[in-house]
């Protein structure tokens, strides 16, 4: 009876090792030709905390830095959270059944 010819007993730890290797070198690369910006920063005379609360709920004012709207997010994070509570307390509802 003939079987199958197996690759000859691969070690599989040494392609992953290759691929890991690899992996390193891309990102490397590719981490090291990225250029950059320089960096502006904030106006000294603005509050970003103010800001994030104003994007947060898209109200705009003149002393906020302009930003994206995160109204439509925050509601669906609420329902979410909402959803999640009611669900904990639908489960955590004793229920006697019957016993003593």
């Amino acid at each position: 009876m003939t079987t199958r010819p197996r690759l000859a007993d691969f070690n599989r730890g040494v392609v992953t090792g290759v691929a890991a290797v690899a992996l390193f070198g891309l990102m490397a690369a590719v981490f090291l030709t990225a250029q950059f910006e320089q960096p502006s920063g904030f106006p000294a005379d603005i509050s970003v905390v103010k800001s994030i609360g104003f994007a947060m709920f898209d109200i705009t004012a003149e002393d906020v830095i302009v930003g994206e709207g995160f109204l439509a997010v925050f509601l669906i994070i609420a329902i979410a959270l909402d959803a999640a509570l009611d669900g904990s307390l639908m489960l955590a509802e004793r229920d006697d059944g019957g016993e003593e």
